[in-house]
């Protein structure tokens, strides 16, 4: 992808533009260097000097080219809130047990036994994405499991929420994990009853799994496979929310070869935990700050995760997962996280903090408040990433405090289900709570945590609006919102997030020319259209991608 002044000019002319409320009767968007210069009324064009909306990818506009869309439906492109590119790329290249690939623990077996005997010796089988919810059993796979059909190769599968894993004797006996083998703090080595280790590895025991790293050559490969995806979804910027160095050598490679198809907006692991080194201490000693970089890779700022995920009752919680005793696991100590944030803050970067517990928020507000540097955090957006459960209060100061609410909204449709068993009825009604965001002034952007669920915008979309899962079961009636807020939060309000309101999330003068047309008005469509609507083009900083 060439750099974004390299782009011609081009007009779309008879564009029907999104407006932040429905779209505008037919327009003519002008762009330049690979912005848009001016929006127009629509005007009469020559035929002979009209493309048609149709034209392929690979023809390359010209000086004066027209984009005719005939009256189709133009919006800036989607911005990603929150996901992690690598690491959905490397899951490309691995073992598939997503809930779409295999159903039941036999069907588990049967792929993880056939890659294990393609498997080199001395290699791991490596596989992602399951979740016991739609898993015919109802039950996560164990150590047992994987070691009927794989005594002899190490097997390591995390499950879908990225927060859990399992592993087989084999695995276990590589790693030197056994029962003796005490949990690390803010993880846990599940044992069953008797106690033997079940395979399961929680947070930070993830670390314990001596599964081999991913060479760099690997994770290009994979995030090339994830660029393809993004632009089929229509999402033209990207917030990694898990940047290790070796995650940021790939971006500045791409960067500096012009091979990225979608702006990449990284936020740097702060300190050590669940097997990712920590950079605080590099990026602030390098005089790293948010907002370095350029219109195609820019810092963010840095990420710290408080807790884990709501599906393995993770999270931390004020009060016990339903029928249980559970409230979850803090990541860290209160005391590191006041004096790291206070060095974050004071080196001018801003935090992304992970807590989709009311516990781990109530962890996080605290540990703000008590750095003293009230005044810039309430002025420079600092945000909870997921912000899953947050009370009242919590609400309140998030408001007070002009938070972020980062919010996975695309939960609803690809995790519902698990919720309310883990929640109880009387959570579910606060639970990613966009009615009560938007009566607060707090601005949320939505997102998938890719590869926690599917990356396109339209699921988490669905969600928001109807609240309801893969399975047609209905969470609740209190948080909806309607499609103008929804298509908001993955544009206007995503860019607000990442700072760049001036510059992206919405057709005007001075955006940036990212841009997807679609054949529908997504308005006139029922909502369980959405959920098979893909943009017919996309464009990113004025040149066509599909």
């Amino acid at each position: 992808m060439p750099h974004a002044a390299s782009s011609p000019p081009v007009t779309f002319t008879n564009a029907r533009v999104f407006t932040g409320e429905g779209f505008s009767e037919p327009l003519d968007v002008h762009v330049s260097h690979g912005r848009i210069a001016a929006v127009t009324p629509a005007a009469n064009t020559t035929p002979a000097a009209r493309t048609s909306a149709t034209t392929p990818a690979a023809s390359a506009p010209t000086a004066s080219e027209i984009v005719d869309l005939d009256g189709s439906y133009l919006m800036p492109g989607f911005v990603e809130s929150h996901a992690h590119p690598t690491f959905y790329g490397l899951n490309l290249l691995n073992l598939d047990v997503r809930p779409s690939a295999v159903q039941s623990i036999t069907e588990i077996q049967k792929v993880v036994q056939i890659a294990a005997q393609d498997t080199p010796e001395g290699e791991w089988v490596l596989g992602a994405g399951f979740d016991e919810t739609y898993i015919l059993e109802g039950r996560m796979p164990t150590r047992a499991d994987l070691d009927e059909v794989a005594p002899d190769v190490p097997v390591y599968l995390e499950r879908t929420c990225t927060h859990m894993g399992v592993v087989n004797s084999k695995a276990l006996e590589v790693s030197g994990v056994d029962e003796s083998t005490p949990d690390p703090e803010g993880g846990t080595l599940v044992k069953d009853a008797a106690g033997r280790l079940t395979g399961l590895v929680q947070e930070d025991a993830k670390k314990l799994i001596a599964k081999p790293a991913a060479t760099d050559a690997r994770m290009e490969k994979g995030f090339r496979l994830a660029q393809q995806d993004f632009t089929r979804w229509g999402v033209t910027t990207v917030n990694d929310c898990i940047v290790t160095p070796q995650i940021m050598r790939v971006y500045e490679r791409f960067d500096a070869r012009g091979e990225f198809a979608v702006r990449m907006r990284p936020w740097l692991y702060a300190v050590p935990f669940a097997d990712y080194p920590g950079m605080l201490d590099a990026a602030l000693g390098a005089g790293i700050s948010s907002g370095f970089g350029n219109d195609m890779l820019r810092i963010q700022g840095v990420k710290y995760q408080l807790d884990g995920a709501m599906g393995p009752r993770t999270a931390a919680m004020c009060c016990p997962f339903e029928g249980t005793e559970e409230t979850g696991i803090l990541a860290h100590d209160f005391d590191l996280l006041v004096d790291t944030f206070g060095r974050a803050v004071r080196g001018g970067l801003r935090l992304a903090i992970h807590a989709i517990g009311d516990g781990a928020m109530d962890q996080a507000l605290r540990a703000l408040e008590a750095t003293g540097e009230l005044d810039w955090i309430k002025a420079n957006r600092i945000r909870i990433e997921h912000s899953s459960l947050p009370t009242t209060s919590q609400l309140d100061t998030m408001a007070e405090w002009n938070l972020i609410a980062s919010s996975s909204i695309g939960f609803v449709y690809h995790l519902g289900d698990s919720f309310p068993s883990v929640l109880g009825a009387d959570r579910i009604e606060r639970l990613l709570p966009h009615r009560s965001y938007q009566e607060r002034g707090i601005v949320a952007p939505g997102n998938s945590d890719l590869p926690v669920t599917d990356g396109n915008p339209w699921a988490g979309i669905y969600g928001a609006v109807t609240r309801t899962t893969k399975t047609g079961r209905v969470l609740d009636t209190v948080q909806n919102i309607d499609l103008a807020a929804a298509l908001r939060a993955y544009t206007s309000d995503a860019a607000y997030a990442t700072c760049e309101e001036d510059r992206a999330g919405t057709v005007e003068p001075g955006k940036f020319a990212d841009l997807q047309v679609y054949a529908h008005n997504p308005f006139d469509l029922e909502p369980e259209a959405w959920l098979d609507l893909s943009p017919e083009q996309v464009w990113l900083a004025g040149k066509r991608l599909l």
